[in-house]
C-alpha cells in the first residue's frame, strides 16, 4: 500500500495553483496548511465530509468549517448583508473562524445552530449557521489563495486532540487516511478564534466562542475599523 502524495509547497510544485486545485479536487482526503494550524479535508463534497468525520472519529453532527481561498471567493459564494459583509472584510483574511447565517441552499456541510437565547433574543428555534475562514496564507502556501473553490475542513488532529503546527506533528493514522499532503513547513500553531456573527447584520452583536491569538479587545478594535494586527 502506497502512502499519500506529498507536495512541498515551498518547491516548484507548490507554486502551480492549477495543479494544486486539480489534486485537491480529486482527493478523498487531504492534509493542508492554513495560517494557524494544519487542516484536514478537501473539496466541499459529501464524500470528503464522510472521510473527514471517519478519520477524526468526530461526531457526525458536529459542524465543520469552510475555508475560502480568498475574500473575493467568499463574497462571491455567500450572500451577506452590508453590515455583516463589512465585519467580515475587517476580520478576514486572518486567524478567525466566523460563524455566519447559513444559506438555505448549502447542504454540505450540514448547518450548525446558535440558540436565539444565546444572542439575547427570545425563542425556541435557533439560527442555522456556517463557520467560514479566509486564512492569511503562509508564504509557502500562497498558491492556495488562488484556488477557485472552497475547502471543507477541520484541524488535522483526532477529535479532542491538539491541533498540529506542522506535518510532522500530524497523527500518523490521520496521515495514512489521506491521499494528499500539502506541506508548507511550520505554521502559526494556535487554532483560529471562533467569532459568532450570526446576528450581526440585525443587531451588531458578536461574541467569542473560542479564543485565539486576538483577544476580545483586539476583535472589537478590528470591527470598529481599527488598525490592530491580526497576528
Amino acid at each position: 500500500m502506497t502512502g499519500p502524495l506529498v507536495v512541498d509547497l515551498a518547491g516548484p510544485e507548490g507554486a502551480d495553483a492549477r495543479r494544486l486545485a486539480g489534486l485537491l479536487a480529486g482527493a478523498r482526503l487531504a492534509c493542508f496548511p492554513t495560517d494557524t494550524v494544519y487542516g484536514l479535508g478537501g473539496a466541499v463534497t459529501p464524500a470528503v465530509r464522510e472521510a473527514l468525520v471517519a478519520a477524526k472519529g468526530r461526531e457526525a453532527g458536529k459542524p465543520l468549517q469552510v475555508v475560502y481561498a480568498s475574500l473575493g471567493l467568499l463574497e462571491a459564494s455567500l450572500e451577506l448583508g452590508p453590515r455583516l459583509l463589512e465585519a467580515v472584510r475587517r476580520l478576514l483574511p486572518g486567524p478567525f473562524t466566523l460563524v455566519v447565517p447559513c444559506p438555505t441552499d448549502v447542504a454540505v456541510p450540514p448547518a450548525g445552530e446558535v440558540p436565539l437565547h444565546a444572542l439575547g433574543s427570545v425563542g425556541e428555534t435557533g439560527v442555522a449557521t456556517l463557520g467560514v475562514r479566509v486564512p492569511a496564507w503562509p508564504a509557502a502556501a500562497r498558491a492556495l489563495g488562488e484556488l477557485p473553490f472552497p475547502l471543507l475542513a477541520s484541524s488535522a488532529n483526532p477529535s479532542g486532540g491538539e491541533a498540529p503546527r506542522s506535518v510532522d506533528e500530524v497523527d500518523g493514522g490521520l496521515l495514512a487516511a489521506c491521499d494528499l499532503v500539502l506541506d508548507a513547513g511550520p505554521v502559526g500553531g494556535e487554532a483560529s478564534a471562533v467569532v459568532d456573527l450570526s446576528s450581526y447584520e440585525e443587531d451588531g452583536a458578536w461574541r467569542i466562542l473560542r479564543p485565539g491569538t486576538v483577544d476580545e479587545r483586539g476583535i472589537a478594535d478590528l470591527l470598529a475599523g481599527g488598525e490592530e494586527s491580526h497576528a
